[in-house]
C-alpha cells in the first residue's frame, strides 16, 4: 500500500465496506456504526494497520538458510511487524550468522503475546525441528497494546520469556519504544503522566531493574520474591532512551496544568502536585520524534527500526557475528541493503 495520510486511508475502507452493503450485512453495518461505535473505529484501525504493515509472501516462511547457524525469532505487536525495514531486517543483514523470521501480530499485548508464542513458535512442530541443534533466539520488541496495565503485561511478559526458555530459546528484549502526541487524548493533561509512567515501568521490568514484587504488584501474590528462571530476558535494550526519543521538545505551559489538576486523576494526591505539574509538563519529551514516525506517532519508520538495531548490535553476542557499522550504513529499499 502507498503512503497516505490515515485519515484517507481510513476513509477510502469506510467508502469500500459502504459499496459492499447490498451484499454483506457485516461490513455494512461496520461502516453505517464506525461514527459513533469506539469498537468499529478500533476494528478499522487495526485493519488499516494489518494493511499497511502486510509483509510479502516470503517473509513469514520457515528457516531457509543453512549456513546461518543462528536463529532468531522476531515476536511482538505492529512495531515488530513493520516490513519496510524493520529491526529483525537490519539484524539480518548485518550479522553474518543470524537468520530472522518475524512471528509478530498487529494487536498482541500481554495475554495474546504469551498464546502466540505458545501457538505459532513452540506449538509449531516443524518451526521447532528446524531449531534442532542450534542456538535460538526468541528476539522480542512489544507490550505497548497492553501499556495500560503494567503490572498485567510485565506478569504475561514474564510468563511468555520463561516458555522460550523452557522450550531452548535465549532470550533477547527491547525496551518499548518512545510514543505519543498531543493530538492523542491519552497524552492530554496529566493523562499522559499515566502513560508515560506506564510505558516507563514496563521498560524498567524488561531492563531487570524491578523485583517480581515491583514488576507485578498486586499480581505479585503467591510469586516468589525473586525471578525464577527465564522470567527476565537474557539481554535486554534500551530504545526508550535513545535518539528516537524527542528529548529536546519543548514543555508544556504550567499554568494550564496547575489549573487542572482538581480535575485530573491525580487530583487527591495534592502533596505531590510540584511534581506531577512538572511531570505533565515533560510529557513531549518522551514522544517519538517526527523524523522517526512513519504513518503515525507510534510506529517507528525504517530509519527508527535501524537504530533499535544498532542498539541491538551493541549487545549481540559474538556468534551472532554482526557489523554494527554495517547495519548503522544500511538503507531500506524494498529490503535492507548496503548504500550504493
Amino acid at each position: 500500500m502507498s503512503r497516505r495520510p490515515v485519515t484517507r486511508v481510513l476513509a477510502r475502507l469506510l467508502a469500500r465496506l459502504r459499496t459492499q452493503r447490498s451484499r454483506h450485512d457485516a461490513p455494512a453495518a461496520l461502516a453505517r456504526g464506525a461514527a459513533t461505535s469506539r469498537t468499529a473505529a478500533a476494528g478499522l484501525m487495526a485493519l488499516l494497520v494489518s494493511a499497511l504493515l502486510a509483509p510479502p509472501a516470503h517473509a513469514t516462511g520457515p528457516f531457509k538458510d543453512p549456513s546461518r547457524k543462528v536463529k532468531a525469532v522476531v515476536l511482538g505487536g505492529s512495531i515488530s511487524m513493520y516490513y519496510k525495514g524493520n529491526y529483525g531486517q537490519y539484524l539480518q543483514h548485518g550479522c553474518k550468522n543470524l537468520e530472522v523470521i518475524n512471528r509478530a501480530k498487529v494487536g498482541a499485548g500481554g495475554p495474546a503475546l504469551v498464546k502466540r508464542l505458545r501457538k505459532v513458535v513452540v506449538g509449531n512442530r516443524k518451526l521447532m525441528a528446524s531449531l534442532k541443534g542450534k542456538e535460538a533466539w526468541l528476539l522480542f520488541q512489544g507490550g505497548l497494546n497492553s501499556v495500560y496495565s503494567p503490572e498485567m503485561t510485565a506478569k504475561n511478559l514474564a510468563k511468555m520469556f520463561k516458555l522460550a526458555k523452557d522450550n531452548g530459546f535465549k532470550t533477547f528484549a527491547l525496551s518499548l519504544t518512545p510514543w505519543g502526541d498531543d493530538s492523542d487524548k491519552r497524552f492530554r493533561g496529566f493523562e499522559g503522566v499515566f502513560y508515560v509512567r506506564a510505558t516507563k515501568r514496563i521498560n524498567a521490568y524488561l531492563l531487570g531493574k524491578l523485583t517480581p514484587d515491583q514488576a507485578f504488584g498486586r499480581r505479585a501474590k503467591n510469586h516468589p520474591h525473586e525471578w525464577m528462571k527465564g522470567e527476565v530476558p537474557d539481554r535486554a535494550v534500551d530504545v526508550f532512551h535513545s535518539a528516537l526519543r524527542d528529548s529536546g521538545a519543548a514543555l508544556r505551559a504550567a499554568a494550564p496544568l496547575e489549573a487542572s489538576f482538581a480535575r485530573s486523576r491525580y487530583k487527591k494526591r495534592m502533596a505531590k502536585k510540584a511534581q506531577l505539574v512538572a511531570e505533565a509538563r515533560s510529557v513531549p519529551r518522551s514522544y517519538l520524534k517526527k523524523s522517526y514516525r512513519d504513518f503515525d506517532h507510534i510506529h517507528p519508520n525504517s530509519k527508527g527500526h535501524r537504530v533499535m538495531a544498532v542498539k541491538v548490535c551493541a549487545k549481540a553476542p559474538a556468534s551472532w557475528g554482526c557489523d554494527c557499522g554495517r547495519i548503522k550504513r544500511a538503507i531500506f529499499k524494498g529490503h535492507v541493503m548496503d548504500p550504493k
